[in-house]
C-alpha cells in the first residue's frame, strides 16, 4: 500500500495547487448518531436545482419518477432484509451518479427511522461532491489509503436523514484499494455508527472496471442505470451478465422522453 499512499499524496498536492474553493459552506457539526457529530454543510438550493437534484423544497416534472423508484427499492430491500445497494451502469455518462443521489435523498426524505448514506465508490472518477458544490479536503480514498477518520470525510448536507461520504482525488488502481481490509473497516464502521441505515454506493461503470465485483461481498443488491438512445443492447446484456447473482434489484431507464402525467390539483 506504500505505493498507493504516495500516489494519493502526489495527487492531493496537485489538487491543492489548483486552488479550487468549495461552494458548499461549512457550518460545523450536524447530525450525531452514536459517535461524533457529523460535519454539516450548507448547499445552495439554486445549485441543487441546477444539478437536477430533487428535495422536498425542489420540485420538478420528474420528481414523481424518483419517488416511485425509491418506493420500489425500499419495498424490495425491506422484503429481503437488504441494507446495501450499488448503483452502476454499463458505460460512463449514463446517469448513474445522479440516479444514486436522487434515490438516496428521496429515501432519506421518506424514512423517519433509517439513515441513508451515499458513498462515492467511483474512485477513478468521483463526482458526487460536484453535485453539491463541494471541494472536499478529504474523501473515501483518504480513509482507505492514509487512514483519515470517518469524521473527517462524512458530511451532512442538511437534507433529511441523508449523509454523504464523498470521493476526492481520482485513483487509477481502484480495485486494488477496494480489495484491502480497510474497505471492510469503512463499511463496518458506518454500520456500527448507524445501526439502522441503508448504504448506497455510487459505483463505476461495470464494463470498464471490476470494482463492482470486488465490492460484491459487501453489496446486498444492485441497480443498473440504462440511458435511452445511448446504451447499446449488447452492452446492457453484458452488464447484466457481469452482475450475475448480485441480486439485481432492477434497471432504471434514464433520460427517457416520456411525458410525465400529473395527478391531482397542483
Amino acid at each position: 500500500m506504500d505505493r498507493i499512499t504516495k500516489a494519493v499524496e502526489r495527487a492531493r498536492k496537485d489538487n491543492q495547487s489548483g486552488g479550487k474553493a468549495s461552494s458548499g459552506r461549512r457550518l460545523g457539526n450536524g447530525k450525531s448518531y452514536g459517535g461524533s457529530p457529523i460535519r454539516k454543510i450548507s448547499v445552495s438550493e439554486d445549485l441543487l436545482k441546477e444539478n437536477r437534484i430533487i428535495t422536498n423544497k425542489i420540485n420538478a416534472e420528474y420528481s414523481q419518477v424518483y419517488k416511485t423508484l425509491r418506493t420500489h427499492v425500499w419495498h424490495k430491500m425491506r422484503t429481503h432484509g437488504w441494507n446495501t445497494l450499488a448503483v452502476t451502469s454499463s458505460n460512463p455518462g449514463e446517469g448513474k451518479s445522479l440516479t444514486a443521489i436522487n434515490l438516496a435523498i428521496n429515501l432519506a426524505l421518506m424514512e423517519v427511522e433509517q439513515t441513508i448514506i451515499l458513498i462515492d465508490m467511483d474512485m477513478r472518477n468521483p463526482s458526487v461532491h460536484r453535485y453539491f458544490g463541494l471541494d472536499p479536503e478529504f474523501g473515501v480514498s483518504d480513509y482507505l489509503v492514509t487512514g483519515t477518520s470517518l469524521d473527517d470525510i462524512m458530511v451532512d448536507p442538511g437534507i433529511g436523514r441523508f449523509c454523504v461520504v464523498p470521493g476526492s482525488i481520482a485513483l487509477p488502481n481502484s480495485s486494488e484499494i477496494l480489495s484491502s481490509p480497510r474497505t471492510a473497516r469503512l463499511i463496518d464502521e458506518i454500520k456500527a455508527r448507524f445501526p439502522s441505515n441503508i448504504i448506497i454506493f455510487d459505483m463505476p461503470p461495470i464494463l470498464l472496471t471490476d470494482d463492482v465485483l470486488v465490492l460484491s461481498p459487501y453489496i446486498d443488491s444492485t441497480l443498473l442505470v440504462i440511458e435511452e438512445g445511448k446504451t447499446l443492447a449488447k452492452d446492457a446484456s453484458r452488464a447484466l451478465d457481469a452482475l450475475g447473482r448480485n441480486n439485481l434489484i432492477g434497471t432504471v431507464l434514464n433520460k427517457a422522453e416520456v411525458k410525465v402525467r400529473q395527478y391531482g390539483n397542483f
